[in-house]
């Protein structure tokens, strides 16, 4: 991952930012437009309890940035207590060059510090390039298939058990893990 890329805990400021980068990624990802209410339902999650927000940014540019929400905060059908990667987003300019497992593996450290034993997302079935990514890291599905509430597209729960050796496998991979664990992870 470039040396460029700088990562900090979002502020309210950002939101218009996450919000219009959301937008873009869907549009280069689908190739139209994002469905009706897609920004309001983004906007919506930015303001819910979080456990982390952080953004990614190449000089004035915001490159990247995910959302990890409180547990309940996504399908009825979640783990209890896992903690909820409910958005993350790379600019399609900046996609390939390893800036989304950077963004995971930051946000494993933080929920595993913070002492959530698992994460759980949601990802449409027909994003190959995101379930790969997921898998990749140890996400594994779980649950039924469900129906996205927007799009009506089909959706699959993955979930990452957090005590499967997760603090060693982060110390390894990234310096800012290698402190979030040392510092009580």
């Amino acid at each position: 991952m470039g040396s460029g890329i700088t990562s900090h805990v979002a502020q309210d400021e950002d939101v218009d930012a996450c919000v219009g980068l959301w937008l873009r990624a869907l549009k280069e990802r689908d190739g139209r437009d994002a469905t009706a209410g897609t920004a309001e339902r983004c906007r919506g999650k930015l303001k819910n309890s979080r456990v982390s927000w952080r953004v990614y940014w190449s000089g004035h540019t915001l490159t990247g940035f995910a959302l990890v929400s409180e547990p309940g905060s996504g399908y009825p059908t979640d783990p209890q207590e896992a903690a909820y990667l409910s958005l993350i987003a790379v600019d399609p300019h900046a996609q390939g060059a390893g800036l989304g497992k950077r963004i995971l593996t930051e946000l494993v450290a933080e929920a595993t510090c913070a002492g959530y034993p698992s994460l759980v997302l949601h990802v449409m079935t027909n994003n190959t390039a995101a379930v790969a990514l997921y898998t990749g890291q140890g996400w594994l599905p779980h649950g039924p298939l469900l129906e996205h509430p927007l799009t009506k597209e089909t959706v699959q729960t993955y979930v990452l058990d957090l005590g499967q050796g997760w603090p060693r496998r982060l110390a390894a991979q990234t310096s800012f893990a290698r402190a979030s664990v040392r510092d009580g992870g």
